[in-house]
């Protein structure tokens, strides 16, 4: 009797210390979160206790390139993952790779499957749980980065880099293996059910023959020459590939050639409730006038298809947009305005600007100066053009741009006929085809 009642005392004083491990390991772990969504979110959005971001806001906040940390009524998902000079301690990029895990986004939508947009996604994927949104190619790439990762003594025999032992990578199919682009126009579940969110395959930025129809606009490049001394290189996340890795470098990129890479996702969110704002993101934007993109010789009937789309989705209050292409030589940023022009936001928000084609570090205001001249050109009437909100490296990495989702500003019926549409409740499945009229 006394032997069993020891063995409860045990029991019980296991249990005990068990919860007050795991209690701890919340606490650290809830602490890590509060610290990153402060620092990428601004200590003003974020619950100090919980890391809670507010339900009644839209926050953007630029971690380089096309890739945004952003919160919807509360949720929190990353467009895109790759960050311009991710190195192993904070410098010209303030923050390091264990701050966006920290972050612990539920979901990853990628924009397409390339280097610059994808990697550091299956990482991120396997440490957080979160679920990769990406066409059919791109999810096939990410299974084979996390096998590799996996298998990359450096990574799992890290403490703090390694996977947990139940890690996997989720990736929904966005748009089928080899879709013709705008053929298929799906919703899928990332924010339901405070958004419903909409995707289809577009085209990818390619160079065209010079389009004669306006002067050619030769947008200068022109990377400020102060930049590398004012901050110089440290040390990069990525090793050497002749070499023993450095203290904190690993290899967490994405597989570097892989099938599909140019098949890009173009997203649309309009907000359930209130005034349902809306916003669509995407980071490359390919020859609509002649239906043309990388790995994919169309013709002009493909880009009329993406047109229709594009002005369906209207209202739009928020395009974040390429302002990279690979048609600058020949046609400057020509694409970019078509997909503007068809969308007609109210605000605009560029992206693609620190790595690219052409784009680099450095290069903001140079590419501001030729999207301006283009709109001229192109002959956009000044009362149609969207406000637009530059951003500038490095100044503006890490600076919330917040919405408030009540702002009557928002408000549209229009959305209302969307929202019984095509974001109508229905069956939940991963991803539903739906149409958009």
């Amino acid at each position: 009797m006394s032997f069993l009642l020891e063995k409860e005392r045990l029991a019980v004083l296991l249990a005990a210390v068990l919860a007050l491990f795991e209690s701890a390991s919340y606490a650290q772990e809830t602490g890590s979160t509060v610290a990153a969504r402060q620092m990428v979110f601004g200590i003003e959005h974020v619950d100090a206790d919980t890391g809670a971001m507010p339900g009644d806001k839209a926050i953007f906040s630029w971690l380089t390139n096309s890739t945004f940390a952003t919160a919807i009524a509360g949720r929190v998902i990353l467009l895109d993952s790759f960050v311009t000079r991710l190195e192993v301690q904070p410098g010209r990029t303030p923050f390091v790779i264990s701050d966006i895990v920290n972050l612990r986004p539920e979901a990853i939508l990628l924009g397409h499957g390339h280097g610059d947009h994808a990697n550091n996604a299956a990482y991120i994927a396997a440490k957080t749980g979160a679920t990769i949104y990406a066409t059919e190619e791109t999810c096939g790439t990410m299974q084979i980065d996390f096998e590799r990762m996996l298998a990359d003594p450096v990574i799992q025999q890290h403490p703090e880099a390694r996977f947990p032992e139940d890690a996997a990578v989720i990736c929904i199919n966005v748009t089928s293996a080899g879709s013709r682009p705008g053929t298929e126009v799906l919703r899928i579940p990332a924010l339901e059910p405070q958004a419903c969110v909409t995707a289809f395959r577009h085209l990818h930025s390619v160079a065209v023959q010079p389009d004669e129809s306006f002067p050619p606009t030769p947008v200068q490049i022109i990377v400020d020459p102060r930049d590398e001394a004012l901050f110089p290189a440290g040390v990069p996340l990525l090793p050497r590939s002749d070499g023993a890795p450095l203290s904190g470098q690993m290899n967490i990129n994405t597989t570097p050639g892989a099938a599909g890479g140019a098949e890009s996702l173009f997203y649309s969110f309009l907000l359930r409730g209130g005034t349902n704002f809306s916003f669509v993101w995407h980071n490359t934007a390919g020859a609509l006038k002649e239906g043309k993109g990388r790995d994919y010789d169309g013709e002009p009937a493909d880009g009329q298809r993406i047109i229709d789309l594009l002005e369906a989705l209207r209202p739009v209050d928020l395009q974040m947009g390429t302002a990279s292409t690979g048609n600058f030589d020949n046609n400057g940023l020509r694409d970019l305005i078509m997909y503007q022009a068809a969308l007609q936001p109210s605000i605009y928000i560029p992206n693609h600007i620190t790595s690219g084609t052409r784009t680099r570090e450095a290069s903001s205001l140079s590419v501001y100066a030729g999207y301006l001249e283009q709109l001229d050109l192109m002959g956009q009437p000044r009362e149609s053009r969207p406000q637009i909100r530059w951003l500038t490296d490095p100044v503006d990495y890490l600076k919330p741009i917040s919405f408030d989702l009540d702002n009557p500003a928002w408000s549209n019926p229009q959305k209302a006929d969307a929202l019984d549409s095509y974001c109508m409740a229905g069956e939940s499945r991963d991803v539903m085809e739906i149409t958009i009229r």
